[in-house]
């Protein structure tokens, strides 16, 4: 048999209390019995009951386990490249306090509930590049995650086609002999996107890489700020930036992928989460492990019988 927990300090004390307090007890049950002039042999009795429940119970608390089983343990992992609109749109404080900066609050939240699984992240505007190549270090991650904003490339606009191609590649290149499972997640306000090419899409059907779009914004939309100032367009008009809920959604279908929302009245980052970790994985590695059951619940449960025997017990003290 094994033990989950070692016999320590906390078991001593409880053998002591019982003792110290058992012992008062059975003082002051002879010494009533004698003041009656009766017998209190059911003490006897209630001693033996009472003290192998006292010993189930301390064996239950230690956590006793016996019996071996083999089980297999089976790692699956994903490849996810993390797609991230930096256009100047992605300012806009139509989701508090801004697109960008909510979108790095909930890639970190996703970092943190994806250990099991490689990640990168490919920033775009008008054109796209690798800010964190795939791995398994999510303190980089969360470093990286915290350094975007929308300067961080020398041109502004929404290139989301340009973005996907380059995430595609790097999935398609990576050094994987094992075929990890790969997938994409983007998150823009699809602003002033396009129709990406149809090769496109037929490879990323073909190869079954799984396409999460994530739509922030609002589609009401709201003005953007440059330099303390709205931003006009060259006619002198205000510009409103919305969010494309049909280009996104239409990149969805597209790809055979997943549309989600992410603004103040709709957060569907979890459910994402969640589609993504039910989202069959490729086998990394396979181990069969012995292990040990707690079977702590048979003394448990013997003990809670002599209880109650103890309880019908009585003690007659009284002699007519």
């Amino acid at each position: 048999m094994n033990w989950n927990y070692p016999f320590d300090t906390t078991e001593y004390l409880f053998i002591f209390f019982f003792i110290l307090v058992y012992v008062a007890y059975i003082i002051r049950t002879v010494r009533v019995a004698r003041q009656l002039q009766t017998t209190a042999r059911t003490l006897i009795i209630k001693l033996f009951l009472r003290s192998i429940t006292f010993a189930l119970l301390i064996i239950s608390l230690l956590g006793p386990s016996f019996g071996e089983t083999d089980r297999e343990i089976q790692a699956k992992g994903k490849d996810i490249f993390l797609v991230v609109d930096l256009s100047k749109s992605m300012d806009a404080a139509d989701v508090t306090p801004s697109r960008l900066e909510k979108v790095k609050f909930e890639l970190n939240r996703f970092v943190q509930n994806e250990r099991s699984n490689r990640i990168g992240i490919v920033i775009f505007s008008n054109d796209a590049f690798i800010h964190v190549p795939l791995t398994y270090d999510r303190a980089a991650l969360e470093l990286f995650i915290q350094s975007l904003q929308t300067d961080l490339l020398p041109t502004s606009g929404t290139n989301i086609c340009g973005a996907l191609e380059l995430a595609f590649s790097k999935l398609m290149n990576a050094a994987d002999p094992t075929g990890r499972s790969k997938m994409m997640v983007i998150f823009t306000d699809g602003e002033n996107g396009s129709a990406c090419s149809n090769t496109l899409y037929n490879n990323i059907r073909r190869f079954g890489v799984g396409v999460y779009s994530v739509a922030v914004g609002t589609k009401i939309g709201i003005s953007i700020q440059q330099n303390g100032k709205q931003l006009m367009d060259e006619n002198g008009k205000l510009v409103i930036s919305k969010m494309d809920e049909t280009f996104l959604k239409g990149l969805a279908a597209a790809t055979r992928g997943s549309y989600y929302e992410l603004n103040n009245t709709k957060n569907d980052v979890h459910k994402l989460i969640t589609n993504i970790d039910q989202a069959e994985g490729t086998l990394v590695d396979s181990r069969t492990v012995t292990v040990v059951s707690n079977k702590y619940y048979y003394f448990l449960g013997a003990a809670l019988i002599l209880i109650l025997l103890d309880v019908l017990i009585t003690i007659g003290t009284f002699r007519l």
